[in-house]
């Protein structure tokens, strides 16, 4: 019966040694590793004025600004800058959260308005139109 006894202990001292050696080769507070300055800078940072992915946005931060913004095909275009131009090629869909801007596409199948007192001059066929806006006006090119 000693003898049963004393492999039992045996065999749970070999059990509590091997799992103390486990835990003392990770800690037992291990963590994820805090992102960097520069992987949240670059995950946070937004690109204007260049179509990635299927999207753009359109913004001119100079305020004394009287430039044409302009942008190639793409799917998608939020227009931002108030008080601007916009020369676009064919867009899918258009969102104009600006005001007093002057647009013009080669195409787009929809246009949604959230800002006021834009104009629009489209080609090709007429667009789907949403406007949460007011004073918006949307036309076919001459």
């Amino acid at each position: 019966m000693n003898t049963t006894i004393s492999r039992g202990l045996a065999a749970a001292s070999i059990a509590l040694v091997a799992a103390l050696g486990m835990t003392a080769c990770s800690p037992s507070d291990a963590k994820d590793p805090a992102p960097t300055a520069s992987s949240t800078a670059k995950a946070a940072q937004t690109t204007y004025n260049e179509c990635i992915d299927g999207a753009v946005q359109l913004w001119d931060d100079n305020a004394d600004s009287k430039k044409t913004i302009t942008t190639d095909d793409c799917a998608a275009a939020n227009l931002i800058s108030s008080d601007r131009t916009y020369e676009l090629g064919t867009i899918g869909t258009i969102t104009v959260e600006a005001s007093n801007a002057t647009i013009s596409v080669a195409s787009t199948k929809k246009v949604f308005f959230s800002g006021s007192n834009n104009t629009i001059t489209y080609t090709g066929e007429a667009p789907k139109v949403d406007d949460q806006g007011k004073k918006n006006t949307i036309k076919a090119a001459d």
